[in-house]
């Protein structure tokens, strides 16, 4: 009697301190207490002491159950916050090439996807520029004349682009 006394208390606890989700870590100990505390009345009773075995099993597994409910509390904060040592890797940055844009006359405006890098007399030398790996279109603007350039960029390479906006001396 003692054995379905002990279990039925257990349940009960645990059933009434769900009112609102519980942790890992208090399901654990709770899971832990109750099938601790079954398993000891049973084993209790067949050695002759059901109320002693209870409260052993209880225990034993209260204390195991808290152990498993932290390990997966623990794994949880992990996937949500990411690691908890400080030296964990980076994630590689996405594989990307360069793009080295030598234009004449030097106030050629350069624009990169819709977005202006400059002049090009503001560059010593070629506008060395970073990009993503894939498509680009690089626009060149100098005195009402305008010129376009769809490329795509392999990852880890340099592309040289060379364009000259003055007129050629036959046009003039």
């Amino acid at each position: 009697m003692r054995q379905y006394i002990a279990t039925g208390g257990i349940c009960l606890l645990m059933f009434t301190g769900c009112a609102t989700p519980p942790t890992p870590r208090e399901s654990g100990t709770l899971g832990g207490a109750a099938i601790g505390a079954a398993a000891g009345a049973a084993l209790g009773g067949i050695a002759g002491a059901p109320g002693k075995g209870a409260a052993i099993g209880a225990a034993v597994g209260a204390v195991t159950g808290a152990l498993t409910g932290d390990a997966i509390q623990s794994e949880q904060a992990d996937r949500a916050y990411g690691s908890r040592y400080a030296y964990a890797p980076r994630p590689y940055p996405p594989p990307g090439g360069v793009l080295q844009i030598d234009v004449t006359p030097e106030e050629t405006e350069i624009f990169l996807d819709g977005r202006r890098i400059g002049l090009a007399k503001e560059f010593r030398g070629p506008a060395v520029v970073p990009v993503a790996a894939g498509p680009h279109l690089v626009e060149f603007h100098w005195m009402g004349f305008s010129v376009t350039s769809q490329l795509v960029v392999p990852p880890e390479t340099t592309i040289p682009l060379r364009r000259n906006l003055t007129p050629s001396a036959s046009a003039l």
